[in-house]
């Protein structure tokens, strides 16, 4: 291989290396697997997402490390390492992330404001980013770490001391894990990842020049130790005796060490089994995909949302299918497009005016790309400080809905908070029709206000029956996750199986503490019988639509004249409620004379501060008149509730 350093513009197109193509085929297919089974539920599932991150992002940038050059000291060698290596890779991070933030915004249905600060967060990069563009944390670090592995290999001549500095910076991106940047949990780019990464590129730059030289059959051995390995860390994580963490754009690592020795081995692995295939031929698809990564690894994520939004499935193996087709389709038009006369002659066009362009195009790009940075930036920053008015912590919050209710009814309450960033969605958690858990995502142990959003299958199987799931979801936090404490958020029956689950193990020792609870139009006392289709007619929980309006009264204490069976169910562990819990009770008066919000009294869901008041820390009452306290109105789209929610559980 030649080192000689690279002292001018020109360049020598190369004949590719199949194997490395082969080998960016199979990483951006464990790209989209990774993001396609991150929120979906089962034991095999999460082993496979953990062991696939182990070495998927590491081997793009060892691969980054392959065909990086020495520059020479001089103007040329700056101009080389800018112009032609850094200046692409920024062109495509803003247009392609402009793109997708558009498209975001008309397929998320998100505000203006929200997709205008946006920008100022694609400027700010790294961990900031989600959604259409979580993996853009990928190529800031990516061009970061180019730019420090180049000087490394170009300035310090001798091996041994390119990797002890090398070394060096990676210890110091793993410590800088859990340091904040002026205050802020994310680092600007995600640059502390981009000093794990050098470690990385400068390995492939040398695992590039030593690979030929290697002999056939030793490779094939490293391969066979190296896969039995890798099933060696599958086995004991899946029997939970490995905690080998490695989730880079988070910056959680839970082990240097094996953050340091596991990824290159697996690497390795992947490109001896890349150069075995190469032996067999030329795959055609594979070379494309390989050829095509980029495409693959803007757009999957904006493939599918977009496409799941009009199809009648959402299956994981549908979206790795659509997340690798629909990108890989985009990368096949453009080239077929770029292949036309017509677009030869835009360039020739381009080419002949180029000079005149720059003159007139150079400084009106400067003035509008300062001007747009300055005002997106500022976007970023207002919105920053909105956050730093909450207290971040990794305490999460439990969302439960209501009788005959979903998910939709709980993401409302965190649209705006997701949006400024005070929260963060990281699990779903469905219970079953057969009563089990099935898990989506999980908790990152980051300081981001996690929230958790409950979904009950049965979604009528009454008030007892969500409580006894929501314990068992409890527990099973506290035994994955180890949580200390949590808040809880219900809504209507949803409100009620908090408390019920407050009487019942709020007090447990062994459960994690109930920190704060927020519910809304509980019907702790009776429901309006208003004759609602899915009102059951017969049966047990027929019972609780037992309220008419003015038919109750409150004493001083909140005691409620007439006891229904199930407040005396509450009424009977009242002394059971935790000490140290703060309640807020929100409730509604549609101020139409019937002193509730059209399917709860008033003193129905107040008749809570009797049974809670003398064992909880605080306890606070909201109401919330005219139309926007409708029953069903407290939870959708309501600006009033989602601000007193907010700064209730979140709020300095």
């Amino acid at each position: 291989m030649n080192t000689e350093t690279i002292d001018t513009n020109k360049t020598t197109k190369k004949k590719r290396v199949l194997w490395a193509d082969y080998a960016k085929c199979f990483g951006i297919i464990a790209v989209v697997t990774g993001h396609a089974i991150n929120d979906v539920a089962g034991k095999g599932l999460d082993v496979t997402y953990n062991a696939i991150y182990w070495w998927h992002m590491p081997l793009f940038f060892m691969i980054g490390g392959f065909f990086l050059k020495k520059i020479s000291h001089g103007f040329k060698g700056w101009s080389y390492l800018f112009g032609h290596r850094i200046k692409p890779l920024l062109i495509a991070y803003f247009l392609n992330g402009a793109i997708l933030i558009i498209l975001s915004h008309f397929f998320r249905q998100q505000s203006w404001e929200y997709t205008f600060s946006y920008f100022g967060r694609l400027i700010y990069g790294g961990s900031t980013l989600d959604n259409y563009l979580s993996v853009f944390w990928y190529m800031t670090t990516y061009m970061l770490a180019i730019f420090m592995t180049t000087l490394l290999i170009s300035y310090v001549k001798k091996v041994w001391l390119q990797f002890a500095i090398a070394i060096g910076s990676f210890a110091l991106g793993v410590a800088l894990q859990d340091i904040t940047f002026f205050g802020s949990a994310d680092f600007p780019w995600d640059a502390q990842i981009a000093l794990l990464a050098v470690f990385w590129m400068l390995l492939g730059y040398y695992v590039f020049k030593l690979f030929p030289k290697i002999n056939w059959h030793h490779k094939q051995l490293f391969a066979f130790v190296g896969t039995l390995t890798f099933i060696g860390l599958i086995y004991l994580y899946a029997t939970d005796n490995l905690d080998f963490v490695l989730w880079l754009k988070s910056s959680n690592i839970h082990n240097a060490l094996q953050a340091f020795v596991i990824p290159p081995i697996l690497c390795l692995v992947v490109f001896i089994a890349c150069e075995g295939l190469e032996h067999l031929g030329n795959f055609a698809p594979t070379t494309f995909i390989g050829k095509n990564t980029e495409i693959i690894m803007f757009y999957h994520r904006a493939a599918f949302d977009i496409t799941t939004l009009t199809v009648f499935t959402d299956n994981w193996y549908f979206r790795i299918i659509i997340g690798l087709a629909a990108p890989i389709l985009l990368a096949w038009l453009l080239r077929k497009f770029k292949n036309t006369n017509f677009y030869h002659r835009r360039q020739q066009l381009a080419e002949e005016k180029k000079s005149e362009r720059v003159k007139i195009a150079l400084p009106v790009t400067i003035g509008l790309s300062a001007v747009g940075a300055v005002w997106a930036f500022s976007s970023y920053q207002q919105q920053s400080q909105t956050s730093k008015n909450y207290v971040m912590s990794t305490t999460p919050t439990i969302f439960m809905h209501g009788w005959s209710s979903n998910l939709t009814a709980e993401q409302s309450f965190i649209k705006v908070g997701t949006e400024q960033n005070i929260v963060t969605e990281e699990m779903i958690i469905h219970v079953t029709r057969d009563n089990k858990l099935q898990v989506q995502g999980r908790l990152t142990g980051n300081n981001d206000n996690p929230v958790i959003l409950v979904q009950f299958d049965n979604n009528r199987v009454g008030e007892i029956r969500y409580a006894q799931g929501l314990r068992r979801i409890v527990s099973y936090l506290k035994d994955k996750y180890n949580i200390k404490d949590f808040n809880a958020v219900g809504h209507s029956m949803g409100a009620y199986a908090w408390v019920y689950y407050g009487m019942h193990w709020g007090a447990d020792p062994n459960l994690p503490r109930l920190n704060k609870m927020v519910v809304l139009a509980g019907p702790y006392n009776g429901i309006l019988d208003k004759g609602h289709a899915n009102q059951p007619k017969n049966g047990a929980l027929a019972g609780l639509w037992d309220d008419t309006p003015h038919e109750n009264s409150l004493d001083k204490n909140g005691r409620p004249k007439i006891i229904h069976e199930e407040y005396n169910t509450l009424l009977a562990r009242k002394n059971n409620f935790p000490i140290n819990t703060q309640v807020l009770n929100i409730y509604g008066d549609l101020k139409d004379g019937t002193s509730s919000d059209g399917l709860v009294t008033v003193q129905s869901t107040r008749a809570l501060r009797y049974l809670v008041s003398d064992r909880a820390r605080s306890y606070q009452e909201f109401e919330v008149t005219g139309e926007g306290g409708q029953h069903s109105r407290l939870h959708i789209n309501n600006p009033v509730v989602n601000d007193k929610l907010t700064d209730y559980l979140w709020g300095k």
